[in-house]
């Protein structure tokens, strides 16, 4: 009984920590799993990948990422929108969670229509709706994500299937 109370006030506190207003935006660096490339997103200069052992830049976005995973083979980026795990309590159902991308180019984005039909699953904040718990990228270039309704998600970064 204590642990599951333990657990309850733990997923509590995090759940209201995550309401907090995010900082301003800032210069976000991601790098890959192998730490030969990296993703580095200005807010004015918008979004770049680098090879980090060459030296060279890859490819570029125009906007500026708050959150993003960057795959080894340095044409391979996720983003997610700015609130990260949260979603604002106006969303439409196609508000967008996910948008791979392949050399500057998108291949596709993923919704709340997509993961959480009929909105099932959501979890209401004092703010928002959270939608995952984290998201990571591996070596071999897929994306993990941990919705907040427990389930596990994983997806080719080539394709941005699950």
């Amino acid at each position: 009984m204590r642990a599951f109370a333990f657990i309850a006030v733990t997923y509590a506190v995090g759940i209201c920590k995550g309401d907090m207003p995010l900082p301003p935006p800032s210069e976000v660096t991601a790098i890959s799993p192998n730490g030969g490339i990296r993703a580095i997103s200005e807010p004015k200069a918008g979004t770049r990948v680098e090879d980090v052992k060459q030296g060279k830049g890859l490819w570029r976005l125009p906007e500026w990422h708050r959150s993003m995973c960057v795959a080894d083979d340095g044409k391979h980026l996720v983003t997610e929108p700015d609130g990260m795990n949260l979603i604002p309590v106006d969303f439409t159902d196609d508000f967008v969670l996910l948008t791979f991308w392949r050399d500057g180019t998108k291949i596709r984005d993923v919704t709340i229509r997509d993961l959480f039909p009929g909105r099932r699953g959501l979890v209401r904040t004092v703010s928002h709706y959270a939608w995952r718990l984290s998201m990571d990228l591996d070596a071999h270039g897929r994306l993990w994500v941990s919705l907040i309704d427990g389930r596990t998600l994983l997806f080719d970064v080539g394709i941005g299937n699950s």
